[in-house]
């Protein structure tokens, strides 16, 4: 296992945080305006605040079982037949999301990109690549993710800050407002961005120093969320939030609208779309390691190769299941809605267990 432990925390939190940023960064900026209008990017923040409290629950857990993944160390806390039922709804859940990340990619992709080739085509092509990279072990799994993460930061980075030169500071007062309904809904939503960040589980047994699985968690998840909370800053700031409602996609039209120079550097959004279907590569790329991970855990096999070759016709179905893009966000929020209680109430059911057993070798000591 020594000669295994190779992930260091710094590549741990670059899985974390290119795994974060993906597919809804187009869109994101929108479904926070809706939530909190001019309070939009506070929305955001709440939401990252929110998914890290989820996340140190699950990896402060894990940590203590540095050894084994979550899926092992589950069996002996809660026993067999419970821990294969939970792990079976895990799988069920990053098999449909890694469909409709996928699904999200392809409509954007057909209206943006290849506007005459068919939806199936880019779906299947985006799935066919994850699905040859997922045969890969651990380590270069997570090196291929410390790879990108650089240009999908930088790249995305320079976008905003060209654009926050032209934002109008009136367009983000009241810059907080009173929590409402539809406050904590938006933040929520902007929450269900870093779920993904459970991959943690499959990157402890493998890092150098497996105590700091948190602090690898934080900068993962904060480096993200302030690629997030900058975009819903720049495009609410450019064009006010009830603009911003109106727009499918705001970030790639706050993108078209940077400009560095007379002639110089235009058109920025055709960099940062091709930049963008990377950081969607490697958002699938770990949702479908996930998947084939676990697929392979319930059926007891040795690696996840074969696996992963057996989860590509099951994900591709699921992504051609919605009949639009409308119909695809409503199946994503009630993913994210069912999700969020499975890994925030798991770990904690694993908690109480693990603290029982505890209390309970002391007693009788």
């Amino acid at each position: 296992m020594n000669d295994s432990r190779q992930i260091t925390t710094l590549r741990a939190a670059a899985v974390i945080s290119s795994t974060i940023i993906g597919v809804g960064l187009l869109s994101f900026p929108r479904y926070m305006a809706v939530a909190g209008n001019s309070a939009g990017p506070f929305v955001a923040l709440t939401g990252v605040l929110v998914s890290f409290f989820s996340f140190w629950l699950l990896a402060s857990l894990c940590r203590r079982f540095s050894t084994e993944s979550l899926f092992v160390f589950s069996r002996r806390l809660i026993g067999r037949p419970l821990a294969m039922f939970f792990t079976l709804i895990i799988w069920l859940i990053f098999m449909t999301l890694t469909g409709l990340t996928a699904r999200q990619f392809g409509d954007v992709a057909t209206s943006v990109l290849f506007n005459k080739t068919p939806i199936e085509a880019t779906i299947f092509l985006m799935l066919l690549i994850c699905q040859l990279s997922a045969r890969r072990n651990i380590i270069k799994f997570s090196y291929i993710h410390f790879f990108y993460l650089p240009l999908i930061i930088g790249s995305v980075l320079v976008t905003i800050l060209i654009s926050l030169r032209n934002v109008d500071l009136l367009n983000l007062q009241p810059v907080l407002t009173a929590p409402t309904a539809s406050f904590w809904k938006g933040a929520l939503e902007a929450s269900y961005l870093f779920q993904s960040s459970f991959v943690i589980t499959l990157l402890i047994p493998f890092m150098k120093l497996p105590k700091q699985a948190v602090r690898a968690g934080a900068i993962g998840i904060f480096v993200s969320g302030a690629v997030y909370w900058l975009i819903a800053l720049a495009c609410i700031g450019l064009f006010g939030a009830e603009e911003t409602k109106l727009l499918i996609y705001p970030t790639l039209e706050t993108a078209r609208s940077a400009a560095i120079g007379e002639g110089f550097l235009e058109r920025l959004d055709a960099l940062f779309i091709v930049i963008w279907v990377i950081s969607v590569y490697t958002s699938i790329y770990t949702t479908y390691y996930l998947a084939s991970y676990l697929l392979q855990n319930l059926l007891g096999l040795r690696d996840q190769r074969m696996t992963s070759s057996a989860v590509l016709p099951f994900v591709f179905v699921i992504a051609l299941l919605p009949e639009n893009v409308f119909e695809t966000y409503t199946w994503s929020l009630m993913l994210g809605n069912v999700s969020m209680l499975l890994l925030l109430g798991y770990p904690m059911l694993l908690w109480a267990v693990y603290w029982l057993r505890r209390s309970g070798k002391r007693g009788l000591s």
